[in-house]
């Protein structure tokens, strides 16, 4: 009996540390942050919703996420009511912190992603569009604050 009552807090203690060793672990490498920032990026299309670790995702690609947003919708889907909200909160998490989060300083700047809200302007009106553009204000903003 003595047995059972030492075995159960080592048992409990070893799942416990070791669950939270690979809870810690996060790829440090471009390839890796990429693929999360791409599911990520499915995931907050289709449920409308984003949690920490989408954001933290986001924000480490940079102007990568645009190529993501680029490679899951097409136009229509894009730009559609439900869907365009997600894709402009998916960039400006992207741009909140370009020096000190985006991984590669490469992607510091919004090359593809000033190309993405210039075809999603072209293909919006009215109120979408100047959501477009407050977003293309924003990330001009925050790579210009870090120069």
């Amino acid at each position: 009996m003595s047995t059972v009552f030492f075995l159960t807090p080592v048992i409990l203690f070893a799942t416990l540390f070791t669950s939270g060793l690979d809870w810690q672990h996060c790829p440090s490498d471009d390839a890796g942050s990429f693929q999360q920032a791409n599911d990520s990026v499915h995931r907050v299309v289709t449920a409308h919703g984003y949690s920490g670790f989408d954001e933290k995702s986001f924000s480490r690609v940079g102007d990568m996420v645009s190529v993501a947003v680029l490679q899951s919708l097409n136009d229509r889907e894009m730009t559609a009511p439900q869907t365009l909200p997600d894709v402009l909160s998916i960039i400006r998490l992207a741009f909140a912190c370009p020096s000190r989060c985006i991984v590669v300083s490469g992607h510091q700047r919004p090359r593809v992603t000033l190309i993405l809200l210039e075809r999603l302007h072209n293909h919006t009106r009215g109120p979408n569009q100047l959501a477009v553009d407050d977003t293309q204000k924003f990330v001009l903003q925050q790579v210009q604050s870090t120069e």
